[in-house]
């Protein structure tokens, strides 16, 4: 199964047209997009966030390909509509593609007061409870990373992702964690066996495509455009 990651879009559709584009040649089968479709500090004139939403989802699905979707920390919650309505939402869910079941999971906890910031304790539960539900080789996917990796590292070395998401691949052993949310570092990590991956954010043109092969997972960055 090929995966084309898309994360971190901030309401730039312009961009993240290009990268639909540029990633059209990858040969896809599913497309994960893990949260922040829109930006609460940077809404164009007489749109809403879920105006911009919906752009976003309706250039995802140019493609034709299974799409799933999550809320990110600057997305209100009411975007969670949006995704109903097209059939792409998997916040709080399990959703079964290409033989693997993926578990999903929205926000993030941030000292901005941003929109969606479930608690470690509401994140905790909620993994706790669709991870039980499942069997096989499985895939997380979160807006936060976890912590203690390369990805959830901000420039002053701080790790700010979330223990309750690094505690369930721990013990629930998914194949891939993909996460987004923490912009200036991007790649991938492991927590025992499990591969942990961000592409980057879209604003900026990143994405990533990963393949899975039984329980084999390659990881790529890939850009588009530059920023602006």
């Amino acid at each position: 199964m090929k995966i084309l990651v898309i994360a971190d879009i901030h309401g730039k559709y312009e961009v993240l047209q290009k990268i639909m584009d540029a990633a059209a040649r990858e040969q896809f089968d599913i497309i994960i997009a893990p949260g922040d479709f829109t930006d609460m500090f940077d809404i164009p004139p007489n749109f809403t966030q879920l105006d911009i939403a919906d752009i976003v989802v309706q250039k995802l699905l140019i493609p034709n390909k299974p799409l799933f979707c999550l809320l990110g920390n600057h997305d209100p919650y009411e975007i969670l509509e949006v995704f109903d309505d097209y059939g792409v939402n998997m916040h709080d869910k399990t959703v079964r593609s290409g033989g693997y079941e993926i578990a999903g999971w929205g926000g993030a906890i941030t000292p901005f007061n941003t929109l969606f910031e479930p608690t470690e304790e509401e994140t905790q539960a909620a993994l706790e409870r669709m991870a039980g539900k499942i069997h096989g080789d499985w895939i997380l996917v979160t807006h936060a990373p976890p912590k203690g990796t390369s990805l959830d590292a901000l420039k002053s070395k701080e790790h700010v992702g979330s223990e309750a998401i690094r505690k369930i691949i721990a013990a629930k052993k998914p194949l891939l964690a993909l996460s987004a949310h923490i912009h200036e570092n991007s790649g991938t990590d492991k927590i025992g066996a499990t591969t942990v991956f961000y592409p980057g954010p879209a604003y900026s043109g990143f994405y990533g495509i990963v393949t899975i092969e039984g329980k084999s997972v390659e990881c790529r960055i890939k850009k588009a455009v530059s920023k602006g």
